[in-house]
C-alpha cells in the first residue's frame, strides 16, 4: 500500500480525505435497497470500507462501480470515487495505520542490549 501513495497526509488534508470517504458514501447509502439483496451486501460492505478507511483503493473502485451500475446517473460521484482512488487514504484510516511512515524510538533499544546509531 504504500508504493501506491507516496504519503499519508495529516492535519488539514487529511481530514479532508475523511470528509471525501463519508461524502462518498452518502450517494451509496441513497441506493440502499430495502430487501436485503446481493447488491445490498455489497453496498454494506463497501460503506464500511469507506467510512474505516480501510482498503481504500479497493473501496473506491467498487464504490465507482455500484454508482455506475445504478438505476440514476451518479457520474459525479464517480469522478469523487476516481479522486479518491488517486490520492490514497490519508493518515485517518486504518491504511494510514498500517502503512503509513513511522517514526523509530531509539529510547527504548538499550535495554535489549543495543546502541543506538551515532550521528
Amino acid at each position: 500500500m504504500q508504493r501506491l501513495f507516496v504519503m499519508f497526509p495529516d492535519r488539514a488534508p487529511g481530514v479532508g480525505l475523511v470528509l471525501l470517504r463519508v461524502g462518498l458514501c452518502v450517494p451509496l447509502l441513497l441506493q440502499w435497497n430495502a430487501p436485503w439483496t446481493m447488491r445490498s451486501t455489497a453496498l454494506a460492505v463497501v460503506i464500511g470500507l469507506l467510512l474505516l478507511g480501510w482498503l481504500t483503493p479497493m473501496a473506491s473502485v467498487l464504490a465507482g462501480a455500484l454508482l455506475g451500475a445504478g438505476s440514476a446517473l451518479h457520474w459525479p460521484w464517480m469522478a469523487v470515487a476516481l479522486a479518491l482512488l488517486l490520492l490514497g487514504p490519508g493518515a485517518y484510516s486504518v491504511d494510514g495505520g498500517r502503512f503509513g511512515r513511522r517514526v523509530r524510538q531509539w529510547g527504548s533499544t538499550r535495554r535489549r542490549g543495543c546502541t543506538p546509531p551515532k550521528e
